[in-house]
């Protein structure tokens, strides 16, 4: 029996995810545009599925070309450029690493609130300095038994929430549609939830659909004591308009481990010593990047066992 052919379009599946992947499949790529083109043009009657990250784009057109595909396997929780709906009409499989990185995300989403709310990084700078020897460093803020609000509740959202009642923290929490059985306080939008939240944490997907979704308006309901927290997509945030509420007082901190257009981070925001910037790191360690891989594998198996 001839193998199973899948297509791993994006060259951010890591080389130990591939391995294992040839292990079980004829696997076609990672390769740049000009090759997967050719990969297309000559196998994709025969791709029945796709190992990919959300940065490459799977499109309308794309999808066409592969009339035989059953499966997409994303590596990150993140779905940016792939064509969700296009998908969904012909009934193809989408998952997704979400389930693997939750923790591992929620945990620097913890991360970045506390140290945020503290001030730890300017805290370090001010020991390093000396300058602790001639002064105190300013108080800062408290996490127990603050309200933290979560835009999205999804695998993510979830466990940063779990982990937020083990603080003494009260969450609340904002989705299309209240969550079945969560107990939870609902906000049907942003701008509710940040008037509800002292700590307002950005755990929804990007893309187009929420672009821009936490505007001036949104941080302006949080106020000069709260925290913003994204470890989702830079592109969810006004940007610009964060960068002016931090300067000006009217927020009093955030943590931020993605950007609107990363690895660019505007020098304004660079300057400020009431915010912490991370380099996109939230699922950025060993432990958890071999657990996306396999996710990518055991989703892909299907092909081989389908139910």
């Amino acid at each position: 029996m001839r193998p199973v052919t899948i297509l791993v379009l994006s060259s951010g599946v890591p080389a130990t995810t591939i391995a294992a992947l040839a292990e079980r499949f004829d696997v076609l790529g990672p390769g740049d545009a000009q090759e997967i083109e050719a990969l297309v043009s000559s196998h994709g009657a025969r791709i029945r599925g796709i190992a990919t990250t959300g940065k490459a784009r799977l499109d309308r057109a794309l999808l066409a070309r592969l009339p035989a595909l059953e499966l997409v396997a994303c590596y990150s929780a993140g779905l940016d450029k792939i064509d969700t709906e296009a998908l969904a009409e012909r009934g193809i499989a989408l998952t997704n690493s979400s389930a693997a990185l939750a923790d591992e995300v929620a945990d620097l989403a913890i991360a970045l609130m506390i140290m945020a709310r503290r001030r730890l990084v300017a805290a370090d700078a001010h020991v390093r300095s000396g300058a602790w020897a001639k002064d105190a460093f300013p108080l800062g803020r408290s996490v127990t038994g603050r309200r933290i609000g979560l835009l999205g509740l999804g695998h993510i959202g979830s466990a940063i929430a779990r982990r937020a009642e083990a603080m003494g923290m009260q969450p609340r929490y904002c989705t299309r549609r209240p969550v079945a059985e969560c107990a939870y306080p609902h906000h049907a939008d942003a701008r509710a939830l940040a008037a509800d939240s002292d700590v307002f944490v950005i755990a929804c997907p990007g893309g187009t659909a929420n672009r821009g979704l936490v505007d001036r308006n949104v941080i302006a309901a949080l106020g000069p004591d709260a925290t913003l927290v994204n470890i989702a997509r830079g592109e969810i945030v006004d940007e610009p308009a964060l960068v002016e509420a931090l300067a000006s007082g009217r927020l009093g901190s955030a943590g931020l481990d993605v950007f609107a257009n990363e690895p660019d981070v505007p020098l304004a925001l660079r300057q400020l010593d009431n915010v912490v910037l991370a380099p996109h790191l939230g699922s950025a360690t060993i432990e958890t990047r071999t657990a996306m891989g396999g996710s990518v594998v055991r989703s892909l198996e299907r092909l081989l066992n389908p139910v």
